[in-house]
């Protein structure tokens, strides 16, 4: 005999009741009956079908397994290990129905069979089936009172079917077995909760701290924070005083009690307790920093109660002052804070530790663009390459820091191989189209600049930012100046308090001959600028001596030549009081 046909043998003979046709044959043959050969023929054969229907369920061909195990129905009606073994193929293929009516079928031949009532268990379960589960558990503990894994099953029915006191005696009589453990008495005192009965919770967990003192603490803090659920804080608070008195170096209580004081609407001790548990060495880091986001909301972190958050993200910075988080944390309120050379350096201590906190080198780089710090941002932003070479942002910041450097090619190559590394990210691409276009233009090549600008435009029609960089440089080249008032037009329209918008489309209207509309623009943006700006006076200086106001025009140029650089031609044109274009 092969190996194969040997262990289908040795399972058929090891599943329950596969000879329960023959014993039933048996218990009723008579000596005298002449019929018995046929009996015996019957039986080998349910036999050898019942062996060929499991080889097909163990080589998980289940489609010839359940037709072979119906075949043995039809000849006996009664073989209930062939309805057990349907109503387990049936379960694995999530067919509940068919699953429960064989199971049921098989238990209602054989009711002591606990392997037909464990597997209804499962098919009631996960069918929902609440008061049939119950039903079934309760007849498993019957037929052996004493297996905790039925106790275990009956009191999950009973919590199911919503009977907490059943539970609880169910869970009872598992103690009775077991003896108190944590897992019993935790479970009751939710029961106890729900049903209102906060004395019988107590009383649960006052058990635990007889039983495993060493545990106290925990328990005690258990029995604070339910009386605290519960809006009783004056016994809540008598626990917490116990907590301390049995351990003054728990690291968890000065948390617990800043918790505990602000629900009580007391603010200063709140945050008194709080700031004693972030000074704890003993309590962990990352259990702080949970705290310190969901003890305050983001308008209180940022806004309302900014100071509070900064002296906590202080002593996080001295408490932990080797841990990263501490400054990375501390470097984001900094940087929120808009105080930048600060934020900084603590970024950078972050990245000395670790350099692979990608999130920590975007935060840096945005402190370097935001101190105008451009040889610092070039340096650390081709760091940030080499770490992340696949990410696209670190290009931009590079790119940035080379156009502000006059390296303009270069610039051009870093925005480049970045827009390539964008996927899904729109903004981001009109981000770099947008520099693009700044850069491909400061290099002198308007065509590509005016490429970008179109495409960071079919990304975001309606950005002001680009449409008044794109306008102003078609009227510098004096190029498609009708196309250039649409868009300036449509920039002021958009931001319309925006200086720098009113003045490109003043000087479009000046490019285009409307000297009057111009003036009126332009003073508009000069009114708008607190800081007398040099480039605007200049503007205003031209454009009043094209309206023939020759002295008008020299006194803006002057304002100009003191208010900062203009135009190369700004001294030129004061010295011979003529324009210069």
């Amino acid at each position: 005999m092969n190996k194969l046909i040997t262990i289908i043998l040795l399972l058929a003979i090891l599943l329950p009741n596969v000879g329960f046709a023959q014993k039933r044959e048996k218990k009723k043959k008579n000596k005298a009956d002449d019929t018995s050969g046929i009996a015996a023929s019957n039986s080998a054969e349910i036999t050898n079908l019942f062996i060929d229907a499991t080889k097909y369920r163990l080589l998980g061909d289940s489609e010839k397994a359940i037709s072979q195990y119906e075949t043995i129905l039809g000849k006996n009606p009664q073989h209930s290990a062939s309805m057990y073994e349907l109503a387990q193929l049936y379960f694995k293929a999530n067919d509940l129905s068919s699953a429960s009516r064989f199971a049921e079928q098989a238990s209602e031949i054989e009711p002591e069979n606990k392997w037909y009532k464990l597997l209804l268990v499962e098919i009631y379960g996960k069918a929902g089936k609440k008061k049939e589960l119950l039903e079934t558990c309760e007849k498993l503990v019957n037929q052996d009172p004493g297996n905790l894994d039925y106790l275990y099953e009956l009191s999950n029915a009973y919590l199911m079917n919503d009977d907490g006191n059943n539970a609880i005696k169910t869970y009872n009589r598992i103690e009775e077995l077991l003896g108190v453990t944590e897992e019993i008495s935790l479970q009751k005192q939710k029961i106890f909760l729900i049903e209102n009965k906060m004395d019988q919770a107590a009383a649960e967990i006052n058990k635990l701290i007889v039983e495993f003192p060493d545990q106290k603490t925990r328990y005690l803090s258990i029995l604070a924070e339910m009386y605290m659920k519960d809006g009783k804080y004056d016994e809540a608070a008598n626990y917490y005083q116990q907590i301390l008195a049995e351990d003054p170096q728990n690291e968890f209580i000065h948390i617990t009690l800043a918790d505990y004081y602000r629900q009580k609407g007391d603010k200063k001790r709140s945050f008194d307790e709080l700031k004693i548990g972030f000074a704890s060495p003993s309590l962990d880091i990352d259990t702080k920093i949970r705290v310190l986001l969901s003890y305050f909301t983001v308008d209180e972190m940022y806004n309302q109660n900014k100071a509070d958050v900064f002296e906590l993200a202080e002593i996080l910075v001295k408490t932990h002052p080797n841990d990263p988080k501490s400054h990375s944390m501390y470097g984001d309120f900094l940087l929120d804070d808009k105080k930048y050379a600060e934020a900084r350096d603590e970024f950078r201590k972050v990245i000395a530790v670790d350099s692979s906190r990608y999130a920590v080198w975007e935060s840096l780089l945005n402190a370097e663009l935001q101190l105008a710090d451009y040889n610092a941002l070039l340096n650390e932003s081709k760091r940030a390459i080499e770490l992340f070479p696949l990410l696209p942002v670190p290009y931009l910041f590079n790119g940035i820091a080379l156009l502000e450097n006059k390296q303009y090619d270069e610039a051009i190559k870093s925005f480049n191989m970045g827009v390539k590394s964008v996927s899904g990210n729109n903004m981001l691409k009109l981000q770099f189209y947008t520099y693009l276009g700044d850069a491909y233009n400061r290099a002198g090549n308007y065509r590509l600049s005016d490429e970008s600008y179109e495409k960071a435009l079919i990304i975001d029609p309606e950005n002001s930012f680009v449409l008044n960089n794109y306008a102003y440089y078609l009227s510098l080249r004096n190029e498609n100046l009708a196309k250039a008032e649409t868009m300036s037009a449509k920039a002021v329209k958009l931001d319309p308090e925006n200086a720098a918008n009113m003045d490109t489309y003043g000087w479009v209207l000046y490019k285009l001959g409307r000297y009057k509309e111009a003036a009126e623009w332009v003073g508009k943006a000069v009114a708008a600028t607190p800081k007398t700006d040099p480039d605007l006076m200049e503007h205003l200086g031209d454009i009043n001596f094209k309206l023939g106001n020759a002295d008008k025009a020299v006194e803006f140029w002057q304002e100009a030549l003191k208010a900062g650089k203009g135009s190369e031609f700004l001294e030129k044109k004061i010295k011979e009081r003529k324009l210069y274009e």
